[in-house]
């Protein structure tokens, strides 16, 4: 599991390196309207957008609601499939979307992850409890637990 949140983090550092040196150069290879200090070669900016060819935004980076980061990842219909926060506490969080913009799976920095359905509803939770120890969590269509480790 913590393979996977170094993969998808990495992953998320490239999509924004690109879209800051994006805004810094933009696509023609001289300084765009977002570069603000040669000496330093720092952007500063609250949001940043990636678009694609058709202009049509495809990651944002910017700070949510409660002063956090976060990164989201569009699909090319438009539709948010992935987005990497931070917690008001600190503790980061990946949530990933289907195909119809549903969340599908949350991992946490708790450690845990949660599985949904269709529907929303929570189908699989796998986490570290504080003592240490693992926990799991399988729940029917209807929200009951049917097994439950330890």
């Amino acid at each position: 599991m913590r393979f996977l949140l170094a993969v998808v983090m990495a992953a998320c550092l490239v999509v924004a390196i690109a879209a800051v040196a994006y805004a810094v150069y933009g696509s023609g290879g001289s300084p765009a309207v977002g570069y603000v200090d040669t000496a330093s070669q720092v952007v500063r900016a609250q949001k940043f957008e990636l678009v694609d060819e058709e202009g049509k935004v495809r990651a944002v980076l910017g700070l949510g609601r409660d002063g956090a980061p976060n990164l989201d990842l569009s699909d090319a219909k438009g539709l948010k499939r992935a987005t990497l926060a931070l917690l008001p506490d600190g503790s980061p969080v990946l949530m990933l979307s289907d195909a119809r913009g549903e969340e599908r799976a949350t991992l946490t920095g708790g450690p845990s992850l949660t599985m949904r359905d269709e529907t929303g509803g929570e189908r699989v939770a796998l986490m570290v409890l504080p003592d240490g120890s693992s926990g799991l969590v399988l729940r029917d269509g209807k929200g009951e637990v049917i097994a439950a480790l330890p």
